[in-house]
């Protein structure tokens, strides 16, 4: 594992049930492009994860009598996912942070500011 960073590109589909990170662009398609060390790339990954697994309990708390439960998976579903974004931005390349711009996320998700950044 090297501390070196290098380009990444980052796909996200329907929130990000569906996620990639890859270090070599290849023909297809990507969201972001990112500049990262392997240990960054690791956290966005685990954050993927625990948005798959979000995905899965808010799903499975949606089909049960758990009243309280799905407004937590929410919450913690739409944090995961606001890390991500913060990441993606953090990471960014210039263009990637003017998509984000472009998109509103930055202004709706405050991801210019740096208190909120989460590593």
């Amino acid at each position: 594992m090297t501390l070196d960073k290098k380009h990444y590109y980052v796909t996200l589909q329907a929130g990000t049930t569906v996620a990639e990170i890859r270090d070599e662009k290849g023909s297809a398609t990507y969201d972001f492009e990112i500049e990262a060390t392997d240990v960054q790339v690791g956290m966005m990954r685990d954050l993927f994860n625990n948005c798959v697994h979000g995905d899965f309990m808010m799903w499975m708390h949606g089909h049960t009598l758990w009243s309280d439960m799905p407004d937590r998976d929410n919450d913690e579903y739409d944090d995961n996912l606001r890390a991500i974004y913060q990441l993606i931005y953090q990471y960014g390349t210039e263009k990637t942070k003017r998509d984000l711009e472009q998109m509103g996320l930055v202004k709706l998700l405050g991801l210019d500011r740096e208190e909120l950044r989460p590593f």
